[in-house]
């Protein structure tokens, strides 16, 4: 029997498919089997701008990816690449840019064990518990691992604050001078020349010979009349 080469694809590979929900609902199926916390390859980036009178402007999201850090230590996004994402989401307006002033991040790193728990928990006491953290941007900005339903709403806030920019109206005159005009009517530019002035300094003594000097002149012209 001859062995024939299956060409056929994955349809879903073809249709560019994305079945991953279907990985998502088997693992909600068997979450009683699966309560364990597991790192993000990626997180979601919310960019805010605020202006000058303190609204929100404009608001912007974006995926970033993570850093993986050591087995059961979570993620990180390092320095350099904060900086980077920073300078990239900075705007700017006419009279106007947007400063970043700080960074949240919002990771339910809830314990598998609690989790049953912090459902049962009231309005009021959730209050007390803030997943809500200010991270620096100098260190590594630490995203431990959580429970896989919550991946999808873990997030970090970017905060960026209007700022007015002076403006410089200054004039920049050209150091040439139009002196000739060509065939085409235009001005033909040439260097502006450095002029050299001459200044002779006379004290009382020269003054009073060279009053005597322009007497003496004038009395010889008349003279001569």
């Amino acid at each position: 029997m001859d062995l024939v080469e299956d060409n056929t694809s994955d349809p879903d590979e073809d249709c560019g498919l994305d079945t991953s929900w279907i990985q998502r609902e088997t693992q909600i199926q068997n979450i009683q089997n699966n309560y364990s916390r597991e790192p993000m390859e990626a997180i979601h980036g919310i960019f805010i701008y605020i202006n000058q009178n303190n609204y929100i402007e404009k608001i912007m999201r974006e995926m970033i990816t993570l850093t993986q850090g050591d087995a059961g230590t979570g993620s990180h996004i390092t320095p350099d690449m904060l900086l980077k994402i920073i300078q990239t989401k900075k705007l700017r307006t006419p009279v106007s840019k947007y400063k970043f002033t700080s960074l949240f991040t919002n990771v339910i790193d809830i314990d598998p064990d609690k989790i049953q728990s912090f459902s049962k928990t009231n309005e009021r006491d959730i209050a007390s518990v803030s997943f809500f953290k200010e991270a620096p941007i100098t260190t590594d900005v630490h995203i431990p691992a959580s429970i896989f339903i919550f991946h999808s709403i873990n997030s970090v806030y970017f905060f960026f604050q209007e700022v007015l920019v002076a403006k410089h109206n200054h004039t920049i005159k050209s150091i040439l001078k139009p002196t000739i005009k060509v065939d085409n009517g235009e001005p033909e530019s040439k260097p502006a020349c450095n002029v050299t002035k001459k200044v002779r300094i006379f004290d009382k003594q020269d003054e009073k010979r060279e009053f005597k000097k322009q007497v003496q002149k004038r009395g010889t012209r008349r003279r001569r009349m």
